[in-house]
């Protein structure tokens, strides 16, 4: 099957337009990516924006409620978007609507994809949710039944076929990508023209961390960096400025920071790239969540030296990242201030292998790539 007659009914089963999160952001760009490649027909929620921008073609056939999720819904009109763009593949996100692909599949007679962002129910596991193992046995039959599972790091692969006993020719790792091919310019001007609208020092280093901050995980980080990160700068007497950004942050650590010297909140950083050329060092202090850290990825492709505990260093290729990544156990503090203070002292060089692995379209044709040897 040639790449060009290859078409994609795709389920991505909530709102992603407009992206606000790296898991919205993840989703879109993949099958952006996808779209520029084949026919993509993603089917989502009535309450998404527009996706003028993209090489995908949106259908808005679920409705933004709970009752989406119920097996089949609107079954019929999916039936009827996949013949009549003779889908030959379904691709689907999360394992949530797994018996709708699964009846799809069947009656299409085409086989379906599950795309794992995370091991969902050791995610719930983490945060203590008491039904997590009803999540894991519902994982495990989706992951099971599908014709391949889209991991996203090589740690969950091995995970799901030792845990869940997928066998490892159905078993591939697509990771999280950025849309950058080759390494950004303009890290000074950026610096410059954000310095002159925060009242930021240019002149010290400016560490960053990014994410939507009412996400446990993204809390309990911005709370590391504030008791246990910034007392250990403090106590070796690094220069250094510390901005936060993302939407959701309680107004208790607000209050926090806005006591705290050398960190300011910026709350939602419309800008993007802006923002990420004119930053220096990412933190990564995340010790809860599974999968790959979406933020993280995003640094090393601008070219950021990311510092980061194990568990938020988890799928990311240190042979593909040079010396941009810093990893430190999992709460030892002062490793991981010792990796910021040489992190502010090296000169980042991120090599092309991290593009390479990373870039968005090279890991769309890697899954076409699936898809044409059956």
């Amino acid at each position: 099957m040639s790449q060009k007659h290859l078409s994609i009914l795709s389920i991505a089963p909530y709102r992603i337009l407009p992206a606000t999160s790296g898991g919205h952001l993840g989703i879109v760009m993949m099958h952006h990516y996808l779209g520029k490649l084949c026919q993509d027909h993603l089917v989502s929620t009535i309450d998404n924006g527009p996706a003028d921008n993209y090489a995908f073609e949106l259908h808005k056939v679920f409705p933004d409620k709970a009752k989406r999720y119920v097996p089949l819904c609107r079954y019929s009109a999916m039936v009827s978007i996949a013949k009549k763009y003779d889908a030959s593949h379904i691709y689907l996100d999360h394992p949530y609507m797994a018996p709708t692909a699964i009846a799809l599949s069947r009656k299409l007679k085409i086989p379906w994809y599950m795309r794992s962002h995370n091991i969902e129910s050791e995610r719930f596991r983490s945060f203590g949710k008491k039904w997590w193992p009803v999540m894991r046995s519902y994982e495990r039959f989706a992951m099971r039944n599908a014709n391949g599972i889209f991991f996203i790091t090589p740690e969950e692969r091995e995970w799901g076929m030792k845990n869940f006993e997928i066998e490892a020719a159905k078993s591939h790792v697509i990771p999280y990508g950025t849309i950058l091919d080759a390494l950004p310019q303009g890290h000074e001007a950026a610096k410059l023209q954000l310095a002159k609208e925060t009242g930021l020092d240019p002149a010290k280093p400016w560490l960053y961390f990014l994410g939507v901050l009412d996400y446990y995980p993204n809390e309990q980080a911005v709370t590391f960096i504030l008791d246990e990160v910034m007392p250990r700068l403090n106590e070796a007497h690094t220069q250094y400025e510390i901005l936060i950004g993302g939407k959701g942050l309680s107004e208790k650590l607000q209050a926090q920071i806005r006591e705290t010297v050398n960190i300011s909140y910026l709350g939602f950083v419309p800008v993007l790239d802006t923002f990420l050329k004119a930053c220096d060092v990412m933190l990564n202090p995340v010790i809860l969540g599974g999968g790959i850290k979406t933020k993280a990825i995003e640094a090393l492709g601008y070219n950021k030296i990311v510092v980061s505990t194990q568990s938020g260093a988890e799928g990311i290729l240190p042979a593909a990242c040079g010396d941009n990544l810093y990893i430190a156990e999992d709460n030892d503090w002062y490793a991981f201030v010792a990796g910021i203070n040489k992190a502010v002292e090296t000169i980042p060089s991120i090599p092309q292998a991290f593009y390479d692995n990373y870039y968005w379209g090279s890991i769309a044709q890697k899954i076409l790539d699936i898809f044409k040897a059956g």
